[in-house]
């Protein structure tokens, strides 16, 4: 009895496509039989396997979109580290910042309070 040739899906660019798997072995009992058996999708010359977490795997046949050159290499690194700084501060800056739940001023003036409760202000009052 012949088996199947076992098939896993996999994206390539925005296509999903079924590819010839390849088992790969991970644990072998004492006698040298595998036990525990991986598929993994067979991959041509050129092409490369990203597995991600919950997700079809993705294969990409250009490695560098993949993994892009460095912008400190075009940039210089001071003006890539500067850069990279400022984007963090400001992220940090806009993520912490107070923010009122209000428009009203965060410190409220003697005049202020005067008006709320209909009180005249004290012109001499500090």
């Amino acid at each position: 009895m012949e088996r199947p040739i076992p098939s896993l899906r996999v994206q390539i660019g925005s296509e999903i496509v079924l590819r010839r798997a390849v088992p790969h072995v991970l644990e072998r009992d004492l006698t040298g039989r595998a036990t525990v058996v991986r598929l993994r999708p067979q991959l041509r010359p050129g092409e490369v396997l990203c597995e991600r977490m919950g997700e079809i795997p993705l294969i990409v046949t250009d490695a560098s979109s993949l993994f892009p050159a460095s912008s400190a290499q075009g940039m210089g690194y001071d003006a890539w580290m500067k850069r990279r700084v400022d984007l963090a501060h400001a992220e940090f800056m806009e993520r912490t910042s107070r923010r009122l739940w209000c428009d009203w001023r965060a410190v409220a003036t003697t005049d202020d309070i005067a008006g709320i409760y209909g009180i005249p202000a004290s012109e001499g009052a500090p």
